[in-house]
């Protein structure tokens, strides 16, 4: 039997140990938010209408983007501020232009706006329990982060390889946890979530005009590759796909729109949320606050 954890790297498990480790409670509802590049901004929009119908998140996992918004609404931001920092993102606090032998960019600044907009360290300072996903460039193995230091945690999650440089951790080189599960549904149960509400940002094929750039043909080569992985949709009891055909993959500067669409998309679902929740607890009384 595989051994769990040593205290040493007690910040991060394979999904195999994170299955083991086990949960001290069991959650009501969780939502997975998946990596999107410049579409993720849509999924505050999501949590917006979620909010809005009185559906109250327990626990929360992110993969890339994310895992970005999902840090952002576990740290207790509120929505409204949530927002406006994702409408005024952009490139340039994401990544500084420092090629070298293991990618096109450093990630660091992502490190520095975790800071920055959360006032949040550490997972153990969040008000909701966070999964944040990575993928072990090793073995490529899923890996993920449930305690420790957020922003390397988060900008791991975010660091596509080829694009951004991987991050060094305790021996492991970690990199955007879109390669082992863009939408986190296995951590999500993992983290205790009885009903798996997931955000698909790729569930809309999207054709993109000739690339003019390494950048642009590297972000593709992502895009399809982790559109193409499908079994979490077995594990989610609602799927929340926002059609984002309209607008730039790699554009920021529709964030308000972007985050229209996912809370006019996320609105439909919102019956079918509240059935699944009516039937999954309606004989579990103790869960309900």
């Amino acid at each position: 039997m595989p051994k769990k954890a040593s205290k040493k790297q007690a910040n991060f498990y394979t999904l195999s140990q994170f299955n083991q480790t086990g949960t001290e409670n069991q959650h009501r509802v969780g939502v997975a938010l998946c990596g999107g590049v410049a579409y993720g901004v849509a999924q505050i929009g999501v949590l917006k209408a979620l909010e809005e119908a009185g559906i109250h998140i327990d626990c929360i996992a992110g993969t890339s983007a994310g895992a970005i918004i999902a840090a952002a609404y576990a740290s207790g931001i509120p929505l409204s501020r949530i927002e406006e920092i994702g409408i005024q993102t952009g490139w340039g606090q994401l990544f500084s232009f420092r090629p070298s032998r293991k990618g096109l960019v450093s990630s660091g600044p992502i490190e520095e706006y975790i800071h920055k907009n959360l006032k949040v360290a550490t997972f153990e300072e969040l008000k909701k329990p966070l999964a944040v996903v990575t993928t072990d460039l090793c073995s490529g193995e899923e890996v993920v982060f449930t305690h420790g230091p957020l922003d390397k945690a988060v900008r791991a999650s975010c660091s596509i390889p080829g694009v951004y440089t991987p991050v060094e951790l305790e021996g492991h080189q970690l990199a955007d946890g879109g390669m082992a599960e863009n939408v986190p549904v296995k951590a999500l149960k993992n983290l205790g979530a009885d009903v798996v509400i997931a955000v698909n940002l790729f569930g809309h094929h999207q054709v993109f005009p000739p690339a003019t750039n390494v950048f642009q043909i590297m972000m593709r080569v992502w895009y399809f590759f982790v559109q193409e992985e499908s079994a979490w949709r077995d594990q989610a009891d609602i799927i929340i796909e926002p059609d984002m055909r309209l607008f730039d993959l790699f554009d920021f500067s529709a964030g308000k729109e972007m985050i229209a669409v996912g809370e006019k998309e996320a609105k439909k679902h919102i019956p079918k949320i509240k059935q699944v929740l009516q039937r999954r607890f309606v004989f579990r009384p103790e869960i309900y606050r």
